[in-house]
């Protein structure tokens, strides 16, 4: 999808229409030519509709003289519904048309139930598209896919894979034999050690160094190697 660059000024839009054409054929160029681009452009793989909701209300507006109407998305961050106030300076009046946004993504989803715990793989999800407005947490996709993860809790088929839904996966071990690796400016020692609880990849763990018997605090880096920084 062609990107296109809008600059902040296009959110309150004023449409270059003579008061020949009305109220709803204004606020739907709006709609064409400024906010789904301006959406397209946060959500470039997205397909997105904008919706003008009771639009009969507009008849009622009084004919604006002014060369047209002024329009001002009043929540650009929605995902769902917002509000567009509608102005006219002469005669001075102000009002508010509310629209219904859809904005479907492609999202990484289950194909196979998947029980908590279990890994998430491409062999039990595949990609479907889905309402931003529905996702609570930030969603999974082919470019940023969950893969590795695990399940945080049991996941229903055609479950949209948030990252409220997963945690890392458990690298290391309570037992484990790993390979201590501590460094000090350019010095780097290497020795063996025993790993004395469970660690992610990123998290601080219990160590035993298995020549010293010393125990330490190391950062849990593969499966089988954690860091000591002095």
């Amino acid at each position: 999808m062609r990107i296109i660059r809008l600059s902040l000024a296009f959110i309150c839009f004023q449409a270059s229409f003579t008061f020949a054409l009305s109220t709803e054929d204004q606020i739907n160029h709006y709609i064409n030519q400024v906010e789904i681009p301006r959406l397209a452009e946060i959500y470039p793989d997205a397909i997105i509709s904008i919706t003008l909701n009771n639009a009969a209300a507009l008849n009622y507006l009084p004919a604006c003289d002014s060369e047209s109407i002024q329009i001002r998305n009043q929540r650009p961050e929605a995902t769902k519904r917002t509000n567009y106030e509608i102005s006219c300076n002469n005669p001075t009046w102000k009002s508010y048309a509310p629209v219904t946004q859809s904005i479907m993504i492609p999202a990484i989803k289950t194909i196979t139930p998947i029980n908590r715990g279990q890994v998430i793989s491409k062999s039990n999800t595949d990609v479907g598209e889905v309402d931003l407005s529905s996702l609570r947490g930030h969603v999974f996709t082919k470019k940023n896919p969950p893969y590795g993860q695990v399940a945080s809790r049991n996941l229903r088929i055609n479950t949209f894979i948030t990252v409220n839904l997963t945690t890392p996966p458990m690298l290391v071990k309570k037992g484990n034999v790993v390979l201590i690796t501590a460094k000090s400016g350019s010095i780097t020692v290497r020795m063996n050690g025993v790993a004395l609880e469970n660690g992610v990849e990123g998290q601080q763990i219990r160590v035993q160094n298995t020549s010293s018997e010393r125990i330490i605090y190391a950062k849990v880096v593969t499966d089988s190697e954690v860091l000591v920084n002095y």
